[in-house]
C-alpha cells in the first residue's frame, strides 16, 4: 500500500491500497497492522517536548523487567555498541530499541500516550514499554497523518482531503472542498529538531539506501520500520510539501517473512525510492513537492 499527501493542504496526490483488488478486495491503506519503528519519531518528539535535548545520553544496556513478566528487549539483530550509553539523535537515527525503551521511561507513558493521542493514534491508557517499539497497530492512513504533522511544523489535520473540485458537463464549478484548517498536535520547535534527526536517518542511517542505491539527492527525512518476524515493512518519508507512506505485508498479518528480506529498508523502501527517482527526473514536479528543509 503507498499514500501520498501534501501535508499543508492534507490532499491526497496517491492512494494506493494494494496490488490487485480482485484478489484482494480490501483497501491496505486502513489495515490496523503493527507500526513497529515508525513509532519512535513520536516517542522521541514526546521526550523533548519533556525537556529532553537531542544531545542527551540514553543507556543502551540489556535489561530484564522483572514488573513486565521478564520482559528483555534487544536492539536489531542483537547489534551493541561499545559504550553503555549513547546520544538521543544518534539512537533515533539508527532506530536502537534499548535507547528508545529507556527514553520511554524517562518521560512516562503520560506524555507518551498523549502526544499519540494528539495525532490521532490510539495508545493504550497503561503503562506498556513496548509501545516504545512499536507494538501497537495503527494503518497506514492513520501513519501518513502523523508524518504529515512533522513536515507541517506541528499541525495536524483531522482527514484527508480525495476531491479537490467538482464541475458539471458544461464546466461549471458546482462544488470546491474548502481547505482544512488543522490544529496544532506538537510544538513547532521539537518539529524541526525530529525532522533534523530523521533527515540524517536518510543520510547516515537506517535509510541510507535510499541515497546509495536509488541516487536520491534531494532533502528528505525518513524512517523505515520492521514488525516482529518480519510481518510488517514499512517506511515513511517526507519532505516540507510531500509524505509518502509506504506498508508491505501479507493478508493476514499472521504470515511474515522468514528473515532480513522482509524488513522496511528491503521492502517498503524501494518503493519510495522508485516513486522519488520519478519525481526527481520530473522537473516540475521536483520543484513542486521536493523542496528543500528551511
Amino acid at each position: 500500500a503507498v499514500l501520498i499527501t501534501e501535508p499543508s493542504s492534507a490532499r491526497v496526490l496517491s492512494w494506493i491500497g494494494g496490488n490487485n483488488y480482485r484478489f484482494l478486495p480490501y483497501d491496505m491503506i486502513f489495515a490496523q497492522r503493527q507500526i513497529a519503528s515508525t513509532i519512535k519519531p513520536f516517542i522521541y518528539a514526546a521526550g523533548l517536548e519533556s525537556g529532553l535535548a537531542p544531545c542527551d545520553y540514553l543507556e543502551n544496556e540489556v535489561k530484564e523487567y522483572e514488573a513486565y513478566k521478564g520482559w528483555e528487549p534487544q536492539n536489531y539483530n542483537h547489534q551493541q555498541t561499545k559504550d553503555s550509553s549513547v546520544a538521543m539523535w544518534y539512537a533515533l537515527i539508527n532506530s536502537m530499541n534499548l535507547p528508545t525503551v529507556d527514553l520511554y521511561f524517562k518521560t512516562g507513558h503520560n506524555a507518551v500516550a498523549n502526544l499519540l493521542r494528539r495525532l490521532n493514534i490510539n495508545a493504550p491508557k497503561n503503562e506498556t514499554p513496548a509501545l516504545a517499539l512499536g507494538a501497537l497497530d495503527a494503518s497506514l492512513y492513520e501513519m501518513t497523518l502523523a508524518y504529515g504533522t512533522l513536515a507541517n511544523g506541528g499541525n495536524i489535520h483531522d482527514e484527508l482531503s480525495m476531491i479537490d473540485s467538482i464541475t458539471d458537463a458544461k464546466g461549471y464549478l458546482i462544488y470546491k472542498n474548502p481547505i482544512s484548517k488543522p490544529s496544532s498536535a506538537i510544538d513547532e520547535q521539537v518539529c524541526e529538531q525530529i525532522s533534523r534527526i530523521l533527515q540524517k536517518a536518510i543520510n547516515e542511517g537506517t535509510g541510507r539506501q535510499i541515497r546509495y542505491r536509488f541516487g536520491i539527492r534531494s532533502d528528505l527525512a525518513g524512517k523505515t520500520g520492521t514488525a516482529q518476524n518480519y510481518s510488517n515493512a514499512w517506511f515513511m518519508s517526507f519532505t516540507p510539501d510531500l509524505v509518502i507512506g509506504t506498508w508491505v505485508g501479507a493478508r493476514s498479518p499472521e504470515l511474515h517473512f522468514a528473515g532480513g528480506l522482509g524488513s522496511g529498508s528491503s521492502l517498503a523502501l524501494p518503493i519510495s525510492g522508485d516513486i522519488l527517482q520519478n519525481i526527481e527526473k520530473n522537473k516540475t514536479l521536483k520543484n513542486e513537492y521536493l523542496t528543500n528543509f528551511s
